[in-house]
């Protein structure tokens, strides 16, 4: 073995009982620091959750590209959300918070962000993680989280409703008004030409206009009837198709309006809850034994450095002394 691990090696034995007891008590200085009454434990409580009906059928070409499971992350990151939490649970007391000072929102977001986690899984579901010193709280305050995210997204699934209802009502009393007055026409065309289906009066006049003629007769209101259809038919046959088309438009947008209803009243929720908030039977942190075994460790290592470097001072002192001697 080299000189120099043999010193070392040699120091780090001569020096084994100091090293042993300065890592013994550090981890029962560790041990000490994670009990109960210094550090209060704190309990995960856990939740996982899908995205249900997150974009109502009206608003579904807008959010395409969107992935639900990440839309749904941002309501749980919704300031919006933890303001009814704090407000339904009184959180501000339960963090010891006075509400008075200026920084209070700093700080009650700041403790929030640390005891509250929202984070997206590989399974594309949302992890809600919610740390408190009480097990019951912690379960608490993740089944108000989730509450609050259900009515945040009913709130605004209900203003883009009504928005859309607005909208297309509007829409809806525009086209009312183009089929009224198109079938005000149709009726006066009617009423004086005598014209109602273009298509099926136009063959029928035709075989008998044609008929006589072909037989050398003639027939006054026949007659009457083809120059109607020939005078009056182009425009009759233009207003009868946009009066058709309107009524399409108007129909579609009448059943769009009635699905948003029926969809509304059916009262969503929008989540499915994969696994219910749990209530902690086992403190999460402090993890007492990567604690210990860390402060030990560290202990050990610094035990060992600190004997190692005091021994090679000793001999760098002891051999200037020596030579100091010899002159």
């Amino acid at each position: 073995m080299d000189k120099p691990n043999a010193d070392i090696l040699s120091i780090l034995y001569k020096n084994r009982k100091h090293i042993i007891i300065t890592t013994i008590i550090s981890a029962l200085v560790a041990v000490i620091i994670t009990l109960p009454f210094i550090i209060k434990p704190k309990y995960r409580s856990q939740a996982y959750l899908y995205p249900a009906n997150m974009v109502p059928f009206f608003m579904e070409q807008n959010y395409n590209n969107v992935s639900h499971s990440e839309l749904l992350m941002q309501f749980f990151n919704s300031y919006d959300v933890r303001t009814d939490v704090r407000r339904k649970l009184r959180l501000d007391k339960h963090y010891d918070l006075d509400t008075t000072l200026p920084k209070f929102q700093t700080n009650f977001n700041y403790i929030f962000e640390e005891n509250i986690k929202i984070s997206l899984t590989k399974y594309e579901s949302v992890e809600l993680t919610v740390l408190d010193h009480d097990p019951d709280t912690a379960k608490l305050i993740a089944s108000a989280i989730i509450e609050s995210v259900n009515k945040l997204i009913a709130r605004q699934h209900t203003a883009k409703f009504n928005e859309f209802v607005k909208v297309n009502s509007s829409y809806l009393d525009a086209h009312k008004k183009s089929l009224d007055s198109l079938q005000s026409c149709m009726e006066v065309f009617t009423k004086k030409h005598h014209l109602v289906d273009m298509g099926a009066q136009m063959r029928e006049a035709s075989k008998n206009y044609y008929k006589l003629l072909a037989e050398g007769k003639e027939n006054a209101r026949l007659t009457e009837e083809m120059n109607d259809l020939a005078i009056y038919g182009p425009e009759f046959f233009r207003v009868s198709n946009a009066y058709h088309e309107e009524a399409t438009m108007y129909a579609s947008i009448q059943n769009e309006v009635e699905k948003s209803i029926r969809d509304f009243n059916r009262k969503l929720t929008y989540m499915i809850v994969a696994s219910e908030p749990t209530k902690p039977d086992i403190k999460y942190w402090p993890k007492r034994g990567i604690i210990v075994s860390l402060a030990a460790i560290v202990a050990f290592v610094f035990a060992c450095i600190y004997f190692i470097y005091i021994g090679k001072l000793k001999e760098v002192f002891k051999n200037i002394k020596a030579s100091e001697s010899s002159h």
